[in-house]
């Protein structure tokens, strides 16, 4: 018969994992290729077949990783209109239970039930698991060559480490930032064997295993990196990256808006899943933590009272949970978590109890933690971190500080948070381990010495009263009529995880029947065009910065090509002999020269028509401050404009 705890964490991870997966893939025929790079990633699954050749670009985007597996997807029979989304959804799912196996190796198992909740849970992470970008499937290589690469690091396992860049070349066949667990490793490993890995491993090993790590990614890169060549190398997708960094003059700014979609990205489940998540790894440490409660040392039956800890810990436990989760009302939970995680990594450099406890069970040490204090169980032990968490600690660390300075260095696009979320995510957890453990700690020497809990100080009431405010205070959010409003401003950013994304599915049904109507009006003669004109008129759709677009014009079965100018009459300046339409929308409007070529061939065109759609939340904020957006309502509807080359 399980254990009481394992029982707790058994249900709590296949509860939160299959939650996390049902929210990813729920719903999925709402979702529709809309985003401009999921135009281009999807596009292997029209572009390639019809041209015999990849998608113009498509290599500088990402490496072709993504687009293979939706490939490989769409042989899948009946898979076929969720073959762009698969990949991430499966993915991101994948991602639960590997940030909780991170988590619990590093600080315990409390972390990895509170991790597990915030990652299934997430409004931010199940949002773009739902879209057809490279992301969230680059950030779950990340996290595995991150935990494989520390577990080499602990182990001194040259095969863990050739895992390690074995599976951090795939996060670089993923994404062209895949190198990043390189640079986690080095230098997290870097700064734990300064303060004491160099105590038990030699600088000649730990270096070796390091290397290894970077000879395996390297070579697992190095098929692509070498079919670059062809297309101007490595160096033309460094030129393409170097456009988007902005530098320390736009820091402050990037980071701004990071954090503001950060809070626009936050819905109910997010802020739900910090209590939940405490709560739950509360309640697995109350249990685990069984030990001689309330014995009297050297008593006849010190060694046989093993009892549960007092019910006052779970209490405080239990309270914390709920504040935690409504006090993320009024805060938003990317808040809390940031909160969390310095709190995390200050207490655990302060008060190392998860270090001691970790040596403990190394050791098989029961022994008390202080004098007088009561001893350890085994199911104390068996909570403990598996591996060295001043390693955990100190790769957290870099991470998030590194993280924190580089990533408002570029262009503000939300995705490009993720893994310095996932540092954010991985110190809250720690922190939470830390203060349950930390509790306990306490409540032993308490228990066991017969001291009595300080009266409280002033400062003590003070934050508790700080607290109780903030808690009490967030029933009242929705009260208030100022916020009433700036909620009715934000129906622009949709929050809920599973919104009709298909706006453009229906616009480019229109502008299919549009182009066919006009060629019929045009080139064939009154009731002589076929009942089934859409497939039986012939027509040729281009589209200017719309992949998205096109990927669903050719899914209706229109001969369609993407462009990147408007020279598209025939040789000799002759009109096209086959009807010949261009579309253009936001993507075009925003490109650099794109309205000069167009004023200069404006007599060439004939306009046909113009089509409005709803982009979603990802789309628009990739294409507007967030700020603009409030002052433009008016922006949440796009045109696409048709127009007939004459």
């Amino acid at each position: 018969m399980k254990r009481p705890s394992m029982l707790i964490e058994s249900i709590a991870v296949a509860g939160f994992f299959i939650l996390g997966m049902s929210l990813r893939i729920a719903h999925l025929e709402r979702e529709a290729v809309e985003h401009f790079d999921e135009g281009i990633y999807a596009s292997v699954l029209w572009y390639d077949g019809q041209f015999s050749e990849p998608y113009p670009a498509r290599h500088l985007f990402a490496p072709p990783l993504v687009s293979s597996m939706m490939e490989f997807v769409s042989w899948i029979f009946g898979l076929s209109y969720y073959t762009p989304f698969l990949p991430s959804a499966l993915l991101g799912s994948a991602t639960i239970p590997a940030m909780w196996l991170l988590a619990r190796s590093w600080f315990g198992k409390p972390a990895g039930i509170f991790i597990i909740a915030v990652v299934a849970m997430s409004d931010f992470h199940v949002l773009y698991s739902r879209m057809a970008l490279t992301d969230v499937a680059c950030l779950f290589w990340i996290i595995v060559s991150v935990g494989l690469g520390t577990r080499a690091v602990s182990r001194q396992c040259f095969r863990t480490a050739a895992a390690a860049g074995f599976v951090c070349g795939l996060a670089w066949w993923t994404k062209y930032t895949g190198w990043l667990p390189l640079a986690i490793l080095f230098s997290g490993s870097g700064l734990w064997w300064i303060l004491q890995g160099r105590k038990s491993m030699s600088i000649m090993r730990f270096t070796g295993i390091l290397a290894m790590m970077i000879v395996v990614a390297t070579v697992t890169f190095a098929p692509w990196w070498w079919q670059l060549r062809d297309v101007g190398g490595y160096q033309a997708v460094a030129a393409t990256h170097e456009s988007y960094i902005t530098g320390w003059s736009s820091w402050t700014k990037n980071f701004a808006q990071q954090l503001t979609d950060q809070f626009l990205f936050d819905g109910f489940t997010g802020q739900l899943s910090l209590g939940l998540g405490l709560g739950i790894a509360g309640l697995l440490r109350w249990t685990s933590g069984r030990s001689t409660w309330n014995a009297t040392p050297g008593s006849s039956n010190f060694t046989n009272s093993v009892r549960l800890p007092p019910l006052t810990l779970l209490v405080r436990f239990t309270t914390a949970a709920i504040a935690l989760s409504v006090i993320s009302i009024r805060i938003r939970t990317p808040l809390m978590l940031v909160c969390l995680a310095v709190g995390g990594l200050s207490g655990i450099y302060l008060w190392p109890v998860l270090q001691r406890l970790w040596q403990r069970r190394e050791l098989n040490d029961l022994s008390p933690t202080s004098p007088g204090a009561l001893p350890l169980s085994e199911m104390d032990l068996e909570c403990a971190p598996t591996i060295d968490p001043t390693l955990g600690f100190c790769t957290t660390l870099t991470w998030f500080v590194g993280l924190l300075i580089a990533t408002p260095m570029y262009s503000p696009f939300s995705r490009l948070f993720f893994p310095l979320l996932a540092a954010v995510w991985l110190a809250a957890a720690g922190g939470v381990a830390w203060w349950l453990e930390s509790n306990l700690s306490v409540a032993r020497r308490m228990a066991g010495t017969g001291e009595t809990a300080p009266k409280r100080t002033w400062g003590h009431q003070l934050v508790a009263a700080m607290l109780a405010a903030a808690v009490v205070s967030s029933f009242f959010q929705f009260n208030d009529d100022n916020k009433l409003e700036l909620l009715s401003k934000a129906d622009l950013f949709r929050t809920s995880l599973f919104v009709d994304r298909s706006s453009i599915v229906a616009a480019a049904d229109k502008i299919a029947d549009a182009c066919v109507e006009d060629a019929a009006d045009r080139d064939v003669p009154r009731g002589t065009e076929p009942p089934d004109h859409r497939s039986r008129i012939k027509t040729i759709i281009y589209a200017y910065g719309e992949p998205a677009l096109l990927f669903h014009l050719n899914r209706l079965g229109v001969t369609v090509a993407p462009v990147s100018h408007l020279n598209l009459r025939d040789p000799g300046d002759r009109a096209p002999a086959v009807p010949t339409f261009v579309v253009f929308g936001p993507n075009a409007k925003r490109t650099e020269g794109f309205w000069e070529e167009l004023m200069q061939r404006s007599h060439h065109f004939r306009p046909v028509t113009t089509i409005n759609y709803s982009p979603g939340n990802v789309t628009l904020l990739d294409m507007f401050n967030p700020g603009w957006l409030k002052e433009h309502p008016e922006a949440a509807f796009q045109t696409l404009e048709v127009h007939r080359v004459e």
